[in-house]
């Protein structure tokens, strides 16, 4: 009778806070700024809503550049680019990075070498405060103005299938990124 009382209690726990990151853990996790007229959107590369959303600001021309992260991945092709509106020579391409850490490293040194000072930063609403945290952290001590935009997915992430194990997979990424540990997390 012990056992079952505590299993009852462990479950009743467990469903509380799972409750609670739903509720907290997706607001904190996004980041969304106002955008800003800026020499560069940077779309890291991952859910199709990223590019959908660069297009739209592109096309808003609030910026003239737009810089792929790896850009050899599906939905984030210069042909899907094109294919959305996106002129082909208004495009920087990055193919190297494997993590958001090096999405900040390589697009800085693609700034650097373009000569471009702003950019609007676009992931995906739930991957907004890891991806601030890091760029902040490469970009400290430049002169580069960044900015965050969230795109929002087709349908939301904390509403589709498995949204606590996304909530808490973004939540324990953040934690290992503050913890200076994103040389040992290789993907996204």
């Amino acid at each position: 009778m012990r056992k079952m009382k505590a299993v009852i209690f462990s479950l009743v726990i467990l469903v509380i806070l799972s409750t609670l990151v739903m509720i907290v853990g997706k607001d904190f996790l996004v980041v969304n700024e106002k955008p800003e007229k800026s020499d560069v959107i940077i779309v890291l590369s991952g859910n199709i809503g990223r590019l959908e959303k660069a297009a739209q600001l592109y096309k808003e021309d609030y910026a003239d550049y737009v810089m792929l992260t790896r850009a050899h991945d599906p939905h984030l092709t210069v042909k899907d680019a094109v294919e959305i509106g996106i002129p082909e020579d208004a495009l920087i391409l990055e193919e190297n990075a494997t993590s958001t850490y090096t999405n900040a490293a390589f697009a800085k040194s693609e700034m650097e070498q373009h000569q471009l000072t702003s950019a609007i930063v676009i992931s995906s609403d739930y991957h907004m405060r890891r991806t601030k945290f890091t760029f902040d952290k490469v970009f400290k001590d430049s002169d580069f103005d960044l900015i965050y935009v969230a795109a929002e997915n087709q349908s939301p992430w904390y509403s589709t299938k498995g949204p606590f194990f996304s909530t808490i997979s973004e939540c324990i990424k953040l934690a290992a990124y503050k913890l200076e540990l994103y040389e040992y997390i290789d993907l996204e």
